[in-house]
């Protein structure tokens, strides 16, 4: 386990810089461990601490690229007929033999990794010093984020290099839960191990942000200048949408319903109003629904970053689909989804989400917004859960969505095989360039996946420890 205990290391170093600026405590290596205990002499330190964790979660290793539209939307067959030139093309045949991909595989590994590390050393100083050194609520909503990033990355992580709980997830070995700051190594545990851990942290999240969070309409007095735009930051209702993600994969359906009906039933998020999504004005188009994120990351200068894969004139990069494989899945042409956050190239017979493309007269409210979980997501997983037992309440989840969507009421006929075709569909539709679409194939162990026509096996789903993991004799 030597490799892990490099990550540690790195994790340690990156959190022991200076307070000035979120950069510099990125980017500033220090020299010993006593500078970063000074980090945490007092509560801004721990402030910059828990944003610069927000930072490196934009980094286009992790969510701001290969954790959303990149990698994963990839491996989840939502862009196919890329050249042998295009950097996804590997991933999209499920190569993981080749270098392009055992680099990317890596530096998700390795970042994931090292982001950890720096939530485990700001946790291990919060305890150390407690609340008495902070302001009003804060200690308890910066503790409670702290818990609550810590399990959804490392849920993120087993989902991709472990087995699901639906195939082998009970027995094989997947990766470590590292859980505190040191240079002990810790053991693989199984796929059911690591979710037992996510939602032993959830659960301490979620009481530390019950009481104290101000996106609780209960807490609203909490609200400071420092506690503000909750829904850029791992808020209670965050928590409980992972617990509903969480519960889910593990099997447990009563509970993934309650969590998710505790987000729906706060009526916290509000749906976005066609308004602003069915504008013919381009920059005035709400393009990721931002009242109805739950959770997502501020990326300064995503246009950047998304431009060289939703601009057509960027030869060899567009991540495309075929026209064909849109129109199949978009059962009604009117459906918001399909209008206005896709195109069609004539340049290159294809089509291609915008749902990403931040144009340069955006809305500033719309723009710089990665989602992380949305409202939507949530009546998706209340509707699985009750299809089978109350196939009549999940069409009224799924209709909930698609009426905001202009997709058109489902019939209440319909069969729960049928219901079951729905929800994985709304997944497909909605969830574009968020990275979750190969993680709903891979938790119903599908052996196909839409649009990819290979059969999907454990060799494919679960992706292989990196060359630089093996290497240590993992």
């Amino acid at each position: 386990m030597k490799a892990y205990t490099t990550y540690l290391h790195i994790g340690i170093i990156a959190l022991a810089v200076c307070l000035s600026s979120c950069e510099k405590w990125l980017d500033v290596a220090p020299q010993t461990q006593i500078e970063a205990d000074r980090v945490f002499e007092k509560e801004s330190g721990f402030q910059d601490a828990l944003t610069g964790v927000y930072v490196k979660m934009t980094d286009q290793k992790l969510y701001g690229r290969e954790l959303t539209f990149g990698m994963l939307d990839g491996l989840g067959g939502q862009f196919n007929g890329l050249g042998t030139a295009n950097e996804y093309y590997s991933t999209i045949n499920y190569d993981y033999n080749q270098e392009n991909f055992i680099t990317k595989s890596g530096d998700v590994f390795e970042s994931g990794y090292n982001t950890i590390a720096n939530i485990n050393m700001l946790i291990a100083n919060l305890d150390s010093k407690g609340p008495s050194l902070f302001s009003g609520v804060n200690y308890h909503t910066i503790r409670g984020e702290a818990y609550g990033l810590r399990a959804f990355l490392h849920f993120d992580l087993v989902r991709l290099y472990g087995s699901a709980i639906a195939a082998n997830g009970e027995t094989a070995l997947a990766i470590p839960y590292m859980d505190a700051v040191g240079v002990t190594p810790k053991e693989r545990l199984t796929t059911r191990a690591i979710l037992n851990r996510v939602i032993a942290d959830l659960e301490i999240a979620a009481e530390e942000l019950r009481a104290y969070d101000p996106i609780v309409p209960a807490n609203a007095v909490n609200a400071t200048t420092y506690l503000r735009d909750r829904y850029l930051k791992f808020n209670y209702y965050a928590v409980k949408a992972l617990q509903a993600r969480v519960y889910l994969y593990a099997g447990d359906k009563e509970r993934a319903l309650a969590a998710a009906k505790a987000v729906i039933e706060s009526n916290v998020f509000e749906w976005t109003p066609s308004s602003e999504i069915a504008t013919t004005v381009e920059g005035n188009r709400n393009r990721v629904f931002t009242q109805e994120l739950i959770f997502s990351l501020y990326i300064n200068g995503m246009s950047t970053i998304t431009s060289p894969f939703y601009d057509e004139g960027v030869s060899g990069a567009l991540l495309k689909r075929s026209d064909f494989d849109y129109s199949n899945l978009f059962d009604n042409k009117d459906d918001y989804r399909f209008v206005y956050l896709t195109k069609y190239s004539d340049a290159v017979w294809a089509r291609y989400s915008t749902k990403l493309v931040q144009p340069p007269s955006s809305q500033a409210a719309f723009s710089n917004r990665m989602p992380m979980i949305r409202k939507s997501e949530l009546y998706y997983i209340a509707a699985e859960c009750l299809f089978e037992t109350n196939p009549q309440e999940a069409i009224n989840y799924l209709n909930a969505v698609r009426t905001h969507r202009n997709a058109g009421e489902l019939s209440s006929s319909l069969s729960s095989a049928d219901v079951a075709g729905e929800i994985k569909n709304e997944y497909r539709k909605e969830l574009i360039g968020e990275g979750q679409i190969f993680y709903y194939y891979k938790r119903m162990n599908a052996e196909q996946i839409d649009g990819v026509y290979i059969t999907m096996t454990e060799n494919t789903y679960v992706l292989p420890l990196p060359d630089r993991e093996i290497s240590y004799g993992q």
